[in-house]
């Protein structure tokens, strides 16, 4: 039987991939979201809490779904798909941060210390914002449950395949049964005796069947 391939390393590339997709979403939406008017902001609450809740959920949808695009059995690509989460939330937070910077007129070259001043922020606020992690896991819960979705079906699908492949190898290997008619009995008959096939099927000699002559 083949050795099918967990399909692990490929999950992992995707996943890397789909989590830098997921950021470049976020830090997009957040470098041009105050462009849009005070009531679009407001619409759904306060946009401290629920703009960054649905750019993690859409994220964390990218990086689910992405796993669906690879065959993979793995138990480990699912917390891979929430430390991928994780990682397209904080990338995207500071990325945004460093594009809104950008967006209203901050010079490039010190993009790379905002980067590091918009980094320490986040890590601040991650330590005392319970509003964070409820963002972080609007991203991961998606991610996560899509992922394992996808590897459980998987799993059940080689499953059922390789059981499907053993049985046929098992009645490929098995002897025919022998062959017998339909009429023919199970045990042969028994034989006669020699004497009684001798006496009815052998023709009688009339000179040594007439008694001798007695005088």
């Amino acid at each position: 039987m083949s050795q099918r391939r967990s399909g692990l390393l490929s999950g992992l590339v995707v996943g890397f991939i789909a989590m830098l997709l997921g950021a470049a979403a976020y830090a997009a939406c957040a470098t041009f979201f105050y462009r849009l008017p005070h009531e679009a902001r407001w619409f759904a609450g306060d946009p401290a809490v629920v703009f960054p809740a649905a750019l993690s959920f859409v994220a964390g949808l990218v990086i689910g779904l992405a796993a669906w695009a690879v065959r993979t059995r793995s138990l480990l690509l699912p917390m891979a798909a929430l430390l991928y989460a994780v990682g397209a939330r904080a990338l995207g937070s500071v990325a945004g941060a460093v594009g809104l910077r950008w967006e209203q007129g901050f010079p490039i070259s010190g993009l790379q210390e905002e980067a590091a001043r918009a980094g320490l922020a986040l890590w601040s606020v991650a330590q005392t914002s319970w509003q964070f992690w409820a963002t972080v896991g609007a991203a991961a819960v998606p991610a996560f449950l899509l992922t394992l979705v996808r590897v459980l079906r998987m799993r059940r699908k080689t499953t059922t395949a390789e059981t499907r492949e053993a049985r046929t190898l098992e009645a490929e290997e098995r002897p025919d049964p022998e062959y017998r008619d339909p009429f023919e009995p199970l045990q042969p008959p028994r034989p006669t005796s020699t004497a009684a096939a001798v006496g009815l099927f052998t023709p009688h000699d009339p000179g040594k069947d007439v008694p001798p002559v007695t005088r």
